[in-house]
């Protein structure tokens, strides 16, 4: 793909997760149930990150999220940071209550401390102004002030960032994916390297696995359809354009082979036109999908999912492989980490320590 093939695709990608957005965070980021289960997982892993960075190394920390979407991270760390006494009257509240605040959201004197500032970057506006709202709704206006902050533009245009505080960059989720195929992906880990190389801070790419396409990838398109458009490996019928929206009545779960799904058809205006449709897949598309990795649907949506041994090659050809770690996400937790893996550039050396502990 050369420069204009990628512009074009990149702003063709922009328009589509223009449209998409608030349909994405209520069905994806807020609703299938192992898209959320991953999600924690890599929550929880930036957790013991970043309290390691901050009280075993003494550090202060700057996180960056590239393709921050509606800032999933911002939102979590806003909350873990901010206004102790409200959080220590919350909890004692809920405990007379006989209730538990979820602990993804409770306050942390050690991230308050070491935690100076979050950013992040996406190409699409409004999914920053859902951003924003997030924000506001929580009542966390007042942590975007300079130090939290949103900005619209490429992933691909990163500046070497100061050294202290420690920058700590990260593309979740397998943004990596929707960045306009492998060309894209390869801009990604360039500028991911270039942000963080001078000032010996972390980037860090999670990622689906293309060895996960069959058990995960299938059913997670197929339940929400209603986002993205109806995937191609599922045959075509009456209500295949763009014209219509398919609501799946139920969440498929990893691993599930049954090659059918049934919907709700809605027409552009949001009305029934037909209660539980059944499509299915077609077994040469879905065939073509599993060995390529690339999922198409149809509208203009794409995304794929780079192979294990892919990964390796652009860790080996883009980054410093001596400074670098590789691991499937399985070896850090068996259930939800199943699909994934990760690519980490630690210059600095900051995490080899923790890895050790960990037996990676």
């Amino acid at each position: 793909m050369n420069q204009d093939t990628l512009t074009q695709h990149y702003e063709r990608d922009k328009r589509v997760w223009d449209d998409c957005a608030e349909t994405y965070e209520q069905e994806i980021v807020e609703g299938h149930p192992d898209v959320t289960a991953y999600e924690a997982f890599e929550e929880d892993f930036f957790d013991r990150l970043l309290l390691h960075l901050i009280r075993d190394k003494g550090r202060q920390v700057h996180l960056y999220d590239v393709g921050c979407g509606s800032a999933r991270l911002h939102l979590r760390y806003g909350l873990k940071v901010s206004d102790e006494d409200r959080f220590e009257k919350e909890v004692r509240e809920s405990v007379l209550n006989g209730r538990r605040l979820n602990p993804g959201c409770q306050y942390d004197p050690v991230l308050a401390h070491g935690l100076v500032s979050v950013g992040g970057v996406d190409f699409a506006a409004n999914m920053i102004k859902l951003a924003e709202h997030k924000m506001a709704f929580a009542g966390l206006t007042h942590l975007t002030d300079g130090r939290w902050y949103f900005e619209e533009g490429s992933a691909f245009d990163l500046e070497p960032m100061p050294a202290d505080p420690l920058p700590v960059v990260v593309s979740v989720c397998n943004s990596i994916g929707v960045t306009q195929g492998p060309t894209g992906a390869v801009e990604l880990f360039k500028s991911m390297r270039r942000a963080v190389e001078r000032s010996e801070g972390i980037a860090i790419i999670s990622a689906y696995r293309a060895e996960a396409i069959e058990s995960f990838a299938l059913g997670n398109y197929e339940s929400t359809m209603n986002v993205c458009g109806q995937p191609r490996w599922l045959r075509r019928g009456e209500y295949s354009s763009p014209d219509f929206t398919k609501l799946p009545l139920a969440y498929k779960r990893a691993h599930d082979p049954n090659p059918r799904i049934t919907v709700d058809v809605l027409d552009k205006d949001g009305q029934v036109v037909e209660n539980s449709y059944v499509l299915e897949r077609d077994p040469a598309a879905t065939r073509e999908t599993i060995d390529t990795a690339h999922i198409t649907t149809h509208t203009d949506y794409e995304s794929h999912w780079y192979s294990f041994a892919q990964f390796d090659e652009w860790i080996n050809q883009l980054w410093d492989r001596s400074k670098s770690y590789h691991i499937s996400g399985k070896s850090l937790d068996a259930l939800r980490g199943e699909p994934a893996q990760f690519a980490i550039l630690d210059m600095g050396g900051w995490i080899d320590d923790l890895f050790n502990r960990w037996g990676i």
